[in-house]
């Protein structure tokens, strides 16, 4: 083998250089200026050239290496090569198919998601304290669809039809009939209020807590008697007066993750009768003390799971193969003035640990088997998942896991159930993906083992003290940081919205409720 001349074109890896100096008699073209005169002196030994798609090889190389006998390309495409002149000579030529095919299918949903969800836009949002400044990020498109047109002729006790409306992943979905609930069916768009709703809505004094959604504000004004709590003064005071000159007529509580019904809140409001959350977490829902005083609770289930699960999958392919940090190479000027881009880490095949196997944990468990991805996971109970592994423990999980997704919902159990041993069993090669809620993650350990290498890379849509992102993080080129944007599409917010709405509607109708929590 090492009679063999190989001629590199250009330096294409490390590894490849490196070997084929070891086996054979190495010749690197860049170490010649003019090329020519590397051909003049060894053209005639030179049996075999390795090259890639940047260079050509044509009818004016071939006939300056008149002993080549092979051409081998460090790629699949091969149009860079005159493959008309190589059979003439008899040249032969080889490419490297199939090693590269998944790595490639990965990325191509990588940056389908990434464009849909524009991840690299709100991680630079997120980098350059956008999300503190100016708000939330604007909404996105969703990966899948629901087809509002299909709805509108569906009723509230017609939840089968609106079912059958949805449309499917573009991920496989056949979950076995174990792993969603009939209790929780997917819920898309409702129908506008009906005639016969009207005069029952618009006696509903609805409080809302914050502008999470202009449809849904609109609509609120629209139906109700709405009452917005941030035209109150600024002050606490203030603000105690503005809730009680208001308080006989509220009878309704419209918040989300971030502004919801907490004790103060639900005592000063003695008409209260249901907390209606634009979200599916109700953490910061006094639940006790709504049972107590009869007070009905519904969050947003189903509709934003698979948007979420889809942000789950999008952040795991961009903080392995580092997109968005790849689009800020290319958009600095970097490929032309520095060459090719670090390499990263694959996809398919790494183990997925999920914490919590509710609906969006599901979901993202079926969307990584396409991507030939075991699955692993962790809840309090064991469940009859054949085709996924359980741990007893987080730690675990997290040992037998590759990306390890956060998934479960916030309670005092699971505050902080990514803590530093969990951490430290994932590793420096582990990846930590968090689309739960930030006070799930110890964040000052997640930083810390971030910025020492003691955890490889993390994607993050949540953080413990929004929209107060850790400014250490900013820097770091081993995370994706999105700002809270799992349900961030316009599709899910209004589908979310009409939930809200049907809830209500099927409160103050005396219907069953099509969410209830309590």
């Amino acid at each position: 083998m090492d009679s063999l001349v190989v001629l590199l074109l250009y330096p294409v890896n490390a590894y490849l250089e490196q070997e084929l100096d070891r086996r054979f008699t190495l010749l690197r073209l860049w170490e010649h200026s003019p090329p020519d005169s590397l051909f003049r002196a060894h053209g005639s030994t030179i049996r075999a050239v390795v090259g890639y798609p940047g260079h050509k090889v044509d009818a004016a190389l071939l006939d300056a290496l008149p002993s080549l006998e092979i051409f081998s390309s460090f790629s699949v495409g091969i149009d860079h090569v005159d493959l008309a002149e190589c059979r003439e000579r008899g040249v032969r030529v080889t490419h490297t198919p199939d090693v590269l095919t998944d790595d490639v299918a990965d990325l191509a949903v990588g940056l389908a998601v990434a464009a849909l969800r524009r991840i690299p836009q709100a991680d630079r949002y997120v980098r350059a304290g956008a999300w503190k400044a100016k708000g939330d990020y604007t909404l996105t498109t969703r990966t899948r669809s629901l087809h509002p047109s299909s709805m509108h002729s569906f009723t509230l006790e017609d939840p089968q039809a609106r079912l059958s409306a949805c449309s499917l992943s573009c991920f496989p979905w056949s979950p076995p009939t174990t792993q969603r609930s009939a209790a929780h069916p997917p819920q898309p768009h409702l129908p506008p209020s009906l005639p016969a709703t009207a005069t029952a809505m618009e006696s509903l004094g609805v409080l809302l807590l914050h502008p999470m959604n202009a449809y849904l504000e609109q609509e609120l004004d629209r139906r109700c008697r709405l009452i917005r709590l941030w035209d109150a003064p600024p002050g606490a005071a203030a603000r105690a007066d503005f809730l009680r000159a208001h308080a006989a007529a509220i009878r309704a509580v419209v918040g989300n993750a971030g502004y919801n019904a907490d004790a103060a809140l639900i005592d000063a409001l003695p008409s209260l009768e249901i907390v209606a959350s634009f979200s599916v977490g109700i953490d910061r829902v006094d639940l006790a003390k709504c049972r107590d005083r009869g007070i009905r609770v519904t969050n947003t289930p189903d509709v934003l799971t698979d948007d979420v699960a889809d942000l789950a999958v999008g952040l795991a392919i961009a903080a392995l193969r580092k997109i968005p940090q790849a689009d800020r190479y290319v958009r600095a000027g970097l490929w032309k003035a520095k060459g090719d881009y670090t390499l990263t880490t694959r996809f398919s095949g790494k183990r997925v640990g999920i914490i919590g196997l509710g609906r969006i944990g599901l979901a993202v468990a079926t969307r990584v088997e396409a991507f030939d991805c075991p699955v692993n996971y962790y809840q309090r109970t064991k469940k009859e998942y054949p085709n996924y592994t359980y741990y007893p423990s987080v730690v675990e999980l997290a040992a037998n896991s590759d990306v390890l997704v956060v998934a479960c919902p916030l309670n005092e159990q699971t505050r902080h159930i990514v803590n530093r041993e969990v951490i430290d069993a994932l590793g420096p090669k582990g990846v930590l993906i968090n689309i739960g809620r930030g006070p799930h993650v110890d964040e000052p350990e997640l930083v810390s083992a971030l910025v020492e290498g003691r955890l490889g890379g993390a994607g993050l849509d949540v953080f413990e003290d929004e929209p107060n992102v850790p400014e250490a993080l900013f820097t770091l080129d081993n995370v994706v940081l999105v700002p809270h944007v799992g349900s961030g599409t316009h599709e899910t917010r209004q589908a979310m919205a009409d939930l809200v709405l049907g809830n209500l509607e099927a409160h103050v109708l005396k219907k069953p409720l099509l969410t209830p929590v309590v």
